[in-house]
């Protein structure tokens, strides 16, 4: 009988698998671990390279709000079914997807050991209310900066919620970034392009859209998020003259957001790993308005053409200037993850 704590990580989007492969990686090669890999929602049919213990498909092909809270219903049935045949020691959930939230919620109910990455931020939209209530659930947490791990502090001291502990690693997802050879010698001439659906409210495609016609670069635009409204920017994005790129490797968006000129959107990735490879970012509406950035995001809460155009143009002409920042962490967070995993 195996003597090893049993580590259920559950990856229910390619934004799930970025910033934990690192994690999965260190618990495989851990001598006292044992990986339990669950797939589910948009990622229920990747290909992974490590062994997946589960598959969970609940994924409700719809573009509401109605579709993410069914979606999530259908999950928490069916996680909880999968944790009752692995029974892990610990859950290990990233970020604040709503699907997330169902394996928390299954992990908590069921007195499973459920550990958080990437807590005590803010952004200004669902997505906080999500992040805080998974913190809410869990027992260990893995902030990324001291700022997130002082939040985490005071919803603690608030709420007196009994922990097993908080320990600041900086993002797994920068081991990634840190271990592959990304960076060409000079930027290439292209703006990349990754804009989310904002659940909370609706913003308009259009702006960005015209901003982007009226600049004379390449645009490789990435697939976003199946949240409601995905569908409407999918159709808009189809319909420009811009090279499309669908489900990435997290590698391959990497190497693209490592090159771009200009990274521009509302992706949390051009904050964290684009503050690590000094990536120029421009980031639209208020998805993330309240994140903590680094010296290389140009935040621009108004939604408008000029303003998004004359941003991006600032930090395709300042880029050269910005230097890479381990702000959001070393490129170690994963082995550090998976000793204290073990350790606690």
């Amino acid at each position: 009988m195996s003597t090893k704590r049993k580590i259920a990580v559950c990856v229910m989007s390619r934004a799930n698998f970025g910033r934990l492969k690192s994690v999965i990686k260190n618990i495989v090669d851990h001598d006292e671990l044992e990986l339990q890999l669950i797939l589910g929602a948009s990622f229920y049919n990747e290909e992974v390279e490590f062994p997946v213990a589960s598959r969970i498909q609940c994924l409700l092909n719809s573009d509401d709000h109605a579709g993410m809270v069914i979606t999530t219903g259908l999950l928490l049935t069916q996680i909880t079914q999968e944790f009752q045949r692995l029974n892990p020691d610990i859950v290990l959930v990233h970020g604040d997807r709503y699907e997330v939230l169902a394996c928390a919620t299954a992990a908590a109910y069921m007195n499973i050991a459920l550990a958080h990455t990437e807590g005590g931020e803010e952004t200004g939209c669902i997505d906080d209310k999500v992040r805080h209530a998974i913190t809410a659930l869990a027992d260990i947490h893995f902030p990324v900066t001291n700022r997130a791990a002082s939040s985490l502090f005071d919803y603690d001291y608030e709420h007196e919620l009994p922990k097993v502990g908080i320990f600041v690693v900086g993002s797994p997802a920068l081991d990634i970034v840190k271990q592959s050879k990304l960076k060409m010698e000079n930027k290439k001439d292209y703006i990349l392009v990754l804009h989310h659906p904002n659940t909370t409210e609706e913003e308009s495609i259009e702006p960005l859209v015209e901003a982007l016609s009226e600049i004379d670069m390449h645009k490789i635009w990435v697939n976003p998020n199946v949240d409601a409204g995905n569908k409407k920017i999918l159709k808009k994005i189809h319909s420009q003259n811009v090279e499309f790129k669908k489900n990435l490797p997290p590698e391959e968006y990497y190497k693209l957001l490592a090159n771009c000129k200009c990274a521009v959107g509302n992706s949390s990735s051009f904050i964290k790993e684009g503050s690590f490879l000094g990536t120029p970012a421009v980031l639209i509406g208020n998805r993330q308005q309240d994140r903590e950035t680094g010296f290389n995001v140009e935040v621009f809460i108004k939604n408008d053409k000029e303003s998004i155009k004359l941003a991006i143009e600032k930090q395709i002409d300042t880029g050269s200037m910005i230097a890479p920042s381990n702000k959001f962490g070393d490129g170690e967070s994963g082995k550090k993850i998976a000793n204290i995993l073990a350790e606690v």
